[in-house]
């Protein structure tokens, strides 16, 4: 298949290998064009322009935010120059707010959309083990399902409706930053009692709470890895991704408030550039006193 890609940062350079090894024809474009060297390398064009990719079976873009996703498919016109039977294929985390331009901008161009956010981290791209929940027109889909079976291990048809996608990917990380708040805080209060936090860990994934984000995060509380793949800032962005649909839905979501006034209070206290899960380390270093923390920012 003939797929153009847009979008070579932290989790596209695992994606495009994934589709070059399994001999997919590449064209690729990237804002900065260096990082097209190593694919070209394989075998891929790379495009002086998005609109060089436009001519093929898929375009698939994995941009950093929405500000990213409106700069280079909105108000430069490339939608506009969609072909018809070219299907845009958007991997990237986006609110639901772009993800309904997007799908409405399609609409009037007549030209094909899918949304189709993944979970996981770069290394799961690298690996072909994300999770990918994808909506759309069941024509669009049947052309994205060969790409979803190279970069994931498991995905879902949510609706035929793209916006709900993302969605679902909001709701979802919401959740995870649930878990990391929950943990952070029972973490806390087992170590205030005196009891190591490892045993804890290795009690509550042990039994009832075994999944695999337990384990994950737990882990990476303890660990407290020096080189993150996915910062506590970049979680903030997820947090904030949940309040502005509850906004735009009309529904409150108390926890998400809680969460936006941890992750700021964790960021104003150095942990920004950690890991996720640091937030759950600054919930332990704040209640056993290793650090001397700066009051809690106002919510904006």
């Amino acid at each position: 298949m003939k797929i153009g890609f847009i979008g070579l940062g932290q989790m596209g350079r695992g994606m495009a290998s994934r589709l070059i090894d399994s001999g997919h024809q590449l064209v690729v474009w990237n804002r900065t064009r260096a990082a097209t060297d190593a694919y070209t390398a394989r075998g891929a064009v790379a495009a002086d322009t998005p609109v060089d990719t436009l001519d093929a079976d898929v375009v698939l873009t994995m941009l950093a935010d929405d500000a990213s996703v409106e700069s280079i498919w909105i108000t430069s016109g490339l939608l506009q120059k969609m072909p018809a039977t070219t299907v845009h294929l958007n991997m990237a985390s986006v609110s639901l707010r772009m993800g309904q331009q997007l799908d409405n901008l399609h609409r009037q161009h007549g030209s094909l959309y899918v949304s189709a956010p993944v979970f996981g981290r770069p290394e799961f791209a690298v690996r072909g083990e994300l999770d990918i929940v994808a909506a759309g027109a069941p024509s669009a889909i049947a052309r994205c399902e060969p790409l979803f079976k190279v970069l994931g291990r498991r995905w879902f048809n949510v609706a035929a409706e793209a916006p709900k996608a993302n969605a679902v990917k909001v709701a979802r990380n919401f959740l995870l930053a649930t878990i990391i708040e929950s943990l952070g805080e029972s973490f806390a209060l087992v170590e205030r009692a005196g009891v190591d936090p490892q045993v804890f860990f290795d009690i509550v994934t042990g039994t009832a709470m075994s999944s695999p984000a337990h384990k994950n995060y737990g882990r990476l509380m303890l660990e407290n890895p020096a080189n993150p793949t996915f910062t506590l800032k970049l979680g903030l962005k997820d947090v904030e991704l949940a309040l502005q649909t509850a906004g735009d839905l009309d529904i409150r979501l108390p926890t998400a408030d809680l969460l936006r006034e941890q992750h700021l209070a964790a960021i104003a206290n150095g942990y920004g550039e950690r890991d996720w899960a640091a937030l759950g380390t600054y919930i332990m270093d704040s209640a056993a006193g290793r650090i001397d923390a700066q009051s809690t920012p106002q919510l904006r």
